[in-house]
């Protein structure tokens, strides 16, 4: 992680910091499109995966909300006892109360200030394995969130917005410039291997290697090579079998689950 903090301050539940965790950041002032899509991909995602944002208003207070019932991780620009801002106090209960984990990087009783608000952003982006924008204006804290994620390596994805709002042009821009969109619910599952039934038997020994590779994020031919230790023809003639077995699917490089397996 760039920069990482000398020490972090946790309340709550410190399990979910060592799952795999999916960050969830956009507009403070969303639209209803926004908010419902917000409700239904954190709902959807933390079922598998621990959300985290930075419990502002907009689409961060919505992320926490589709998620609480699973446990959540909020990032504070305060410290953990300061609930910021403070018309989401109930908000930062509800986390504490429901399993979640509040965290910050500022010592107990460290009020909010504008500055520390981006600092607080590379404590997301080191706590997830991906970056979900929803909703960003073309100068957003959310773009600087994506941007910190894109230098440390971190998969980034936007969701495709109105071309005529202003809350759409910075999303917009994101997936222009190559961050990958997210342009349904079912496209959702599929991007990140949810609702998978446990209803094929995988018994070739390098095809749990890929699948494992695949489950771990090593999802591109090069990584699933780098994962598996496998020779690069192997790879090729498992991959073209998972795929006629239909398995696996690949979308521009990239390679998902599309069956169960057991």
């Amino acid at each position: 992680m760039f920069n990482p903090p000398l020490v972090l301050y946790l309340l709550g539940n410190s399990e979910l910091l060592k799952k795999e965790c999916i960050g969830i950041v956009g507009s403070r002032k969303n639209t209803p499109y926004g908010k419902n899509i917000t409700l239904s991909f954190s709902e959807t995602l933390s079922k598998k995966y621990p959300i985290v944002s930075g419990m502002a208003y907009g689409i961060d207070y919505y992320s926490h909300k589709g998620a609480l019932k699973n446990g959540t991780i909020a990032v504070l620009g305060s410290g953990i006892d300061i609930p910021y801002p403070s018309s989401n106090k109930k908000l930062y209960y509800e986390i504490i109360e429901n399993d979640g984990c509040i965290v910050s990087e500022y010592a107990p009783g460290t009020p909010a200030q504008p500055f520390r608000f981006p600092e607080r952003n590379r404590i997301i982006v080191g706590l997830s394995s991906s970056i979900i924008v929803i909703e960003a204006a073309k100068k957003s804290g959310s773009l600087i969130t994506a941007r910190l994620a894109l230098e440390s390596g971190i998969d980034v994805y936007a969701i495709p917005g109105d071309i005529n709002r202003i809350n759409s042009e910075g999303t917009n821009n994101l997936i222009y410039n190559g961050a990958t969109p997210i342009i349904s619910n079912k496209h959702l599952k599929e991007l990140f291997n949810l609702d998978i039934p446990n209803n094929i038997k995988i018994t070739n020994k390098t095809d749990k290697k890929i699948i494992e590779a695949i489950n771990n994020g090593f999802n591109t031919f090069e990584k699933i090579i780098y994962f598996t230790k496998e020779e690069t023809s192997t790879i090729l003639q498992r991959l073209t079998i998972l795929s006629m077995n239909n398995i696996i699917i690949e979308s521009n490089g990239n390679y998902f689950l599309k069956g169960g397996i057991s």
